[in-house]
């Protein structure tokens, strides 16, 4: 059917689809999709999951559209009185001459005309003339569709003529013409009564001109005779003429706007008047409008269109809203369910029983013919067939709330498009959806009746659009509101937690994954994942690793668990890997992905566009964890590892620490803007392209880290001994790279500042002194230079020095939360304990939350408050609570710091750990106990467990070289 662009657009409240089968993707405006202008691979893909009901189909005026293909059709018959070809065109339409063209585009619209004429007998009328010029356009321009209403419609096929050179070939009388039905009612649950009237014109050739003319006669009753249309302008193909009338009663009050965000020639009408009537004649000659893309975000108006309405205020277009929800009585039936809510103790227990029976009783299926596009049906009707659209829903949804005394109202809003409605003149054709919004208790709650698999409070429940537009229907409202969300990403969240077993380097590994969902994603994986076979799940939980990981197997069939209370939901499952470590010379390695972040960002292929783009889904929180438990001959000591990348599209951490034979990462995106303006692409990719080199790829050890046990456990070497072989053989990889003279800029300064800092594991900082002011002399706009110089010169005992060289870093960009941490232990040190709390409450911010990385700041920050003679913060005192001495470390030091676990209860939870995590964990445990002591005045049994502190030596635990600097402040006279 005929390529055309839409001509108007209009929009029923019926419901596209169902809406527990519907995400992000398929939701296309009308114009959007004849554009290419979807974002439906992409939101697929990033967003997981979201859920609608209401996508007002009905059409309102349409030109020559294409019916979507994978909606079936049937043949129907039209009543005589609804079709008719052959007639006279109306006398009041303006002729329009059809332009010679002397393009070779393969399609060109020598002349595309709509004309409308409103008052009390509505109709327009279309006249088109399209030039092919190349055989693919042949078949595609030869079946043409126009759609219309019979209910209340009448189409009248006025001509259909094919210009060959100086012969006509009228086809007017002889065109077959077929009705097609859309079957949306069978795999969608929806009747709009919209037909397809399909033309389709024989023997067009290569070179010739199809001119078509039509006019379709009659509006929805719905409306109440107040007008309302629009008319594209901008067109896939070159225009030669493009002309739009409005012929109107001059006491009749149409207000007109062009709508457009890319710009292009300004539009002003000609107005002129006669008999009564005022014509408004808008035209523009020879254009081509700029290609689109699937990047364009849905409210972003790319392509001009030219916008009518009759009404002077969005409060007009709410009084018309509010007259199809008249009050009504609760139908009988629902009388004893609304006694039992009522006596449920809070309101909102009672709104989410009302609301969970409408979803759960009320099944999604719409018949939305005539007034009914636009007008629910009663709820007494609703109740008793059990099924509605979301107008139906709502409206029931409304008189229950209401019953109970509760604050409801629907209000209008637009999935397809859910901030466009500003930009627009007021007016019913936006909204595609309504919903029922609840104020309970000073805030606003957005309660979706068509939702599936809702559970939990009111603010735990999957959220909608941030942001989108929304008119009240009320008779009282003025403009339209936003809907915001709180907890946005909270309710936003997906998580995938990954446990691998490798017993030896050469054997099968063990992998045991979760997947969690909370909010929205939540609710879509909870209707879809039951609804699968055992058999599907399997492959579902497989999809994810068997590129990955060829020949996983899984051990055992997924299990899925929901946490109703919180509204998440889990999928757990168990994977035999084979052999998925692999050896180098130096070592071994195992690969992984953070699999739930693949294809978080698409961004269009060509940066340089006149247009935004559409690049994720936002806000989104993803995150991922993995531990690796390496076989038990490995021991392996590494600084924990933080960094962070914040901009004005996303903030990404990652945070890796590797404890005796124990490996883990973790990882967390939130993503900040769904969308980016055309000259921010080029700084994006930028951005994306330095998120790609942190992710992490995998994780290895060398063979070094291999313990020793020598004959009969004679010459086993200590963990100092290990620290100090590994840490050299570190440095001397740097001195080789270094040396090589490969490295430049930003590597050379890293490789740098790794070696100062190597040396500073080691205990010798001052040897890596020159290192670090190599690196500032390298990379003088790098903040990792600054930030390794700050290290060098706190970890040689000049903390006065350090502090401006970390302010340098941050102000050159590092937001990673370890270096507010080490500028407030600097700050510490030289007894600046509210500026050092300052700097730990933001690295505490910086960590995302994540336990290991938010323990260290917190407990230095409860340090800080003792040395001020207070009690530890809030926030420390709440993570303490759970801080029981068999918890994960370092929480128990949490517990310590707090006063709620005792020194012996530490030492022995470290003393409980095997091998060198148990020496790694009594450097941190004597450390802390040693403060502790301090805050008591114990000065003596403070400086014993500063040097039980350091006869372990751990050099490279900052706890180790903390211990110096305490021993050191109490030999020249106590601590400040």
């Amino acid at each position: 059917m005929s390529g055309v662009s839409s001509d108007m657009r209009g929009a029923s409240y019926n419901g596209a689809a169902s809406p527990q089968d519907q995400i992000a993707g398929d939701y296309r405006s009308a114009h959007n999709e004849r554009w290419g202008n979807s974002m439906g691979s992409l939101l697929a893909k990033a967003a997981a999951a979201l859920f609608s009901c209401c996508l007002f189909m009905a059409v309102q005026a349409q030109e020559t559209t294409v019916s979507s293909p994978d909606i079936p059709v049937r043949e129907i018959q039209v009543a005589a009185e609804s079709f008719s070809r052959g007639d006279k065109v109306p006398a009041w339409v303006e002729h329009m001459d059809i332009p010679a063209t002397s393009r070779k585009d393969p399609l060109v619209l020598r002349l595309w005309d709509t004309q409308f004429r409103a008052g009390d007998a509505p109709t327009y009328y279309v006249n088109r003339a399209e030039q092919i010029n190349e055989s693919t356009e042949v078949a595609r321009a030869g079946q043409l569709a126009i759609d219309f209403v019979p209910q209340y419609q009448k189409l009248h096929l006025h001509s259909l003529r094919i210009l060959r050179g100086k012969e006509v070939l009228d086809q007017t009388t002889s065109v077959q013409v077929r009705f097609l039905q859309r079957e949306l009612g069978m795999e969608q649950g929806v009747y709009s009564g919209s037909v397809n009237a399909v033309l389709l014109v024989t023997d067009l050739r290569v070179g010739d001109t199809l001119q078509y003319t039509y006019s379709i006669d009659g509006a929805n009753p719905v409306f109440a005779g107040v007008y309302a249309q629009d008319a594209g302008w901008d067109s896939p193909w070159p225009v030669e003429l493009r002309s739009v009338v409005l012929n109107h009663p001059a006491q009749q009050r149409v207000d007109w706007k062009m709508l457009g965000d890319a710009g292009g020639s300004e539009i002003r009408p000609v107005a002129t008047e006669s008999g009564g009537w005022r014509k408004l004649k808008f035209s523009q000659r020879g254009y081509t409008a700029p290609d689109g893309d699937n990047w364009i975000p849905p409210d972003f108006i790319a392509y001009r269109q030219l916008q009518f309405s009759g009404h002077e205020s969005w409060n007009s277009v709410a009084r018309w809203a509010s007259s199809l929800f008249p009050p009504v009585q609760v139908p009988p039936a629902m009388q004893p369910l609304v006694d039992g809510w009522s006596r449920l103790p809070t309101a909102e227990q009672k709104a989410i029983a009302v609301l969970q029976w409408v979803q759960q009783e009320v099944r999604y299926f719409s018949v939305s013919i005539g007034e009914n596009s636009h007008r629910p049906r009663l709820p007494a009707d609703v109740v008793r067939d059990r099924f509605g659209d979301c107008k139906d829903k709502t409206y029931l949804l409304v008189t229950l709330l209401r019953a109970m005394g509760l604050d409801a109202t629907p209000v209008l809003t637009s999935i397809r498009q859910p901030r466009i409605a500003p930009k627009l003149l007021p007016g019913p054709l936006i909204f595609d959806h309504i919903l029922v919004r609840l104020r309970l208790d000073g805030r606003d709650y957005y309660l979706d009746p068509t939702m599936t698999g809702q559970a939990g409070s009111l603010a735990r429940m999957g959220t909608m659009t941030e942001g989108a537009a929304v008119l009240p229907v009320s008779d009282d409202a003025r403009q339209l509101e936003e809907m915001h969300w709180s907890d946005a990403l909270a309710r936003n969240t997906m998580q995938l937690e990954e446990q691998l077993e490798l017993p030896a380097f050469d054997a099968d590994g063990k992998l045991d994954a979760i997947w969690s969902w909370t909010g929205r994603d939540a609710e879509f994986m909870r209707v879809n994942l039951r609804r699968m076979s055992e058999e599907r799940l399997r492959k579902f939980a497989l999809s994810n690793y068997e590129r990955r990981y060829p020949g996983i197997d899984l051990t055992a069939a997924p299990t899925l668990s929901d946490d109703v209370a919180n509204n998440r939901y889990t999928m757990t499952a168990g994977f035999r890997l084979p052999k998925p470590v692999k050896e180098y010379p130096d070592g071994w390695v195992v690969k992984f992905v953070a699999g739930n972040l693949t294809g978080l960002y698409s961004l269009p292929q060509n940066l340089k566009r006149p247009f935004p783009a559409l690049i994720t889904r936002a806000p989104y929180r993803l995150r991922y964890k993995i531990s690796i438990r390496w076989p038990a001959a490995v021991s392996v000591i590494r600084d924990p590892f933080n960094r962070r990348l914040r901009n004005a599209f996303f903030d990404y951490s990652i945070s890796r620490n590797f404890r005796g034979n124990v490996s883990e990462t973790e990882v967390s995106i939130d993503t900040l803007a769904e969308s980016a303006a055309p000259e921010q692409l080029v700084e994006l990719a930028r951005e994306i392209q330095q998120l790609t080199t942190l992710l992490p790829q995998g994780d290895g050890v060398e063979r070094a880290a291999l313990k020793r046990t020598g004959f009969m456990g004679l010459g086993k070497p200590t963990l100092k001994d290990s620290i100090q072989k590994r840490l050299h053989e570190e440095i001397a990889g740097y001195d080789r790279a270094i040396a090589s003279g490969r490295l430049k800029g930003d590597d050379l300064v890293e490789a740098l500042c790794r070696r100062a800092e190597t040396w500073a594991d080691l205990g010798t900082a001052a040897k890596g002194r020159a290192d670090a002011e190599e690196a500032v002399k390298q990379g003088p706009a790098s903040a990792r230079a600054w930030e390794c110089r700050g290290h060098l010169q706190r970890d040689n005992g000049e903390f006065g020095k350090s502090i401006p060289d970390y302010t340098r870093a941050l102000a050159l960009g590092a937001t990673d939360g370890a270096v507010y941490q080490a500028r407030g232990i600097s700050r510490f040190y030289l007894g600046n304990y509210r500026e050092a709390q300052a700097d730990f409450a933001q690295a505490f911010s910086a960590g995302q939350g994540k336990a290991e990385v938010v323990s260290y700041p917190m407990l230095w920050h409860g340090l800080a408050s003792l040395r001020l003679g207070q009690q530890p913060g809030a926030e420390l005192q709440t993570l303490a609570r759970d801080a029981s001495a068999s918890a994960a470390w370092p929480k128990p030091l949490l517990g310590l710091v707090a006063g709620t676990l005792g020194e012996d209860e530490i030492l022995q939870a470290a003393g409980r750990k095997q091998g060198d995590d148990k020496d790694m964990a009594l450097t941190e445990a004597w450390f802390f106990v040693g403060q502790r002591r301090l805050a008591k005045g114990d000065e003596k049994g403070a400086s014993e467990a500063f040097e039980e502190s350091r006869k372990l030596g751990v050099t490279m635990y900052l706890e180790y070289m903390a211990s110096g600097w305490e021993l050191e402040r109490l030999r020249k006279g106590g601590a400040r």
